[in-house]
């Protein structure tokens, strides 16, 4: 009975801070789902550069989701203190850090985009090229508001708001969905004397409307944090001039996390180079297959978001024994979920495969990278993403960034070669390699938490 109570507790607890965050998941990767369906029916040449150029997009994603876990951590723990004055403090440096980064990443990026995409795709075909060219030159500007949407969700978790980023997301992939149909196919409406008509931009117009709802919801997510709510003040203009204490406190955990990321990011940008030697057919099926398999991770990665602002809000009030217990109850609770998840999509795979392509080879190489992750991803995920979601919590970044960067370099990118290119396993060798690197990540991350070493890994006293 008393074993039931705790569970009880513990869901309640978790299931307070995580479900919004489950919802605005769920709606992230939905319409990333159609984005790509919209791309894939232009065509494999369409889908094959946007997808090469996502994997870029993703390295950027990941940084800017990297550099605000600083903020995330330093507000979490100052919420567990109470302490609303030194949250807001740190939440405004926090922003403007992550301004200031972006736009000069942006700009450089733009300057060398054709370098980039010839050195990492050069072996794609001429159209393929062509189209990465075009989405790539508009898509990048778009990492300016993903930074700073990126570093606003983060400090309103981390002060225990998760019902504001859900709601902003919802609207913005809503937005994104919208305009990015219209922009690709265009719109012809003719009803009495109303002729509205938008010329079809295809490639070009997917950008666009991916850049735009993301300006949207930049500026969606500003207007709470800059008017101030119960525990986030950023009403005083000189909050935002550099306070280099808190500036280091936040960058001692955002620079390794984001040295993590870029490594890690890095790796599966290596591994795609593997793919593009295979051909367009297997560059798109890859695509679709990420795209499908997000839905498996919906409440894996919601799980994964919450656990660092959970563990970081007890570790901060000083209750590592709560904080150990509820990272614990997130990977038993991620792990059912995904493995429920998993048996639904086992039902319905080929419907949804065919609503990307009716190609009968890419098809049926989806049919099987997905079949794979069916049977993997439910045992070895959670414990090898939600357990080092939670040590960033607590602070212990180090531990968790070099694991990732060994276990990246020396198992999914040499693995993925042997296994793609030397290997007659083409796209599922490479991900074959990944499920090896989930598993050795899993075996260490689980010791150390099991260990008493993060605990001493506070960021504030």
């Amino acid at each position: 009975m008393e074993n039931r109570n705790e569970l009880k507790r513990l869901a309640g607890t978790v299931s307070k801070l995580s479900l919004p965050v489950l919802v605005e998941q769920f709606f992230i990767v939905i319409m990333g789902v159609i984005n790509t369906m919209l791309a894939s029916n232009m065509g494999k040449e369409a889908i094959s550069a946007i997808g090469m150029i996502d994997t870029i997009s993703n390295i950027m994603i990941a940084l800017f989701g990297a550099l605000s876990i600083g903020g995330t951590v330093i507000v979490a723990q100052y919420t567990g203190q109470k302490d609303s004055a030194k949250a807001s403090q740190s939440a405004a440096q926090a922003l403007l850090s992550n301004l200031v980064i972006s736009a000069g990443l942006a700009v450089l990026l733009w300057i060398l985009r054709f370098l980039i995409i010839r050195a990492l795709y050069g072996d794609a075909d001429a159209l393929v090229l062509d189209y990465a060219d075009q989405y790539f030159g508009i898509s990048l500007w778009s990492y300016i508001p993903i930074a700073m949407i990126s570093v606003s969700f983060g400090i309103l978790r981390g002060s225990g708001d998760t019902r504001t980023p859900m709601r902003i997301s919802i609207i913005m992939n809503l937005c994104n969905v919208l305009l990015s149909y219209v922009l690709i196919y265009g719109l012809d409406i003719r009803l009495g004397g109303l002729d509205l008509v938008l010329p079809a931009f295809g490639v070009r117009g997917a950008a666009t409307g991916l850049t735009s709802a993301r300006t949207i919801g930049m500026l969606l997510v500003l207007i709470p944090l800059l008017n101030g709510s119960k525990r986030i003040r950023l009403t005083r203009l000189e909050l935002f001039r550099p306070r280099w204490d808190l500036l280091r406190s936040i960058f001692r955990l955002g620079i390794p996390a984001s040295a993590e990321q870029l490594m890690f990011q890095g790796g599966r940008l290596i591994t795609q180079t593997y793919i593009v030697r295979l051909g367009t057919a297997a560059i798109a099926a890859n695509t679709i297959s990420i795209s499908v398999n997000s839905l498996l991770m919906v409440p894996g990665n919601a799980l994964a978001i919450a656990a660092t602002a959970l563990v970081g809000q007890q570790i901060g009030a000083g209750r590592f024994k709560e904080a150990r217990k509820q990272l614990n109850f997130l990977i038993l609770a991620a792990s059912a979920a995904m493995a429920l998840v998993s048996l639904v999509m086992l039902a319905i795979k080929d419907p949804v495969i065919r609503l990307y392509t009716h190609d009968e080879q890419i098809s049926q190489l989806v049919s099987v990278i997905i079949l794979s992750s069916l049977v993997v991803q439910p045992f070895i995920w959670s414990t090898s993403f939600i357990t080092p979601a939670g040590l960033r919590g607590a602070g212990d970044i180090r531990y968790t960034m070099v694991v990732s960067i060994i276990s990246m370099w020396l198992l999914r990118i040499l693995l993925g070669y042997v296994f793609a290119v030397i290997l007659p396993w083409g796209v599922l060798g490479v991900w074959i390699a990944m499920y090896v690197d989930w598993l050795c990540r899993s075996i260490f991350f689980v010791r150390r938490v099991q260990r008493d070493a993060w605990f001493a890994k506070v960021v504030i006293r």
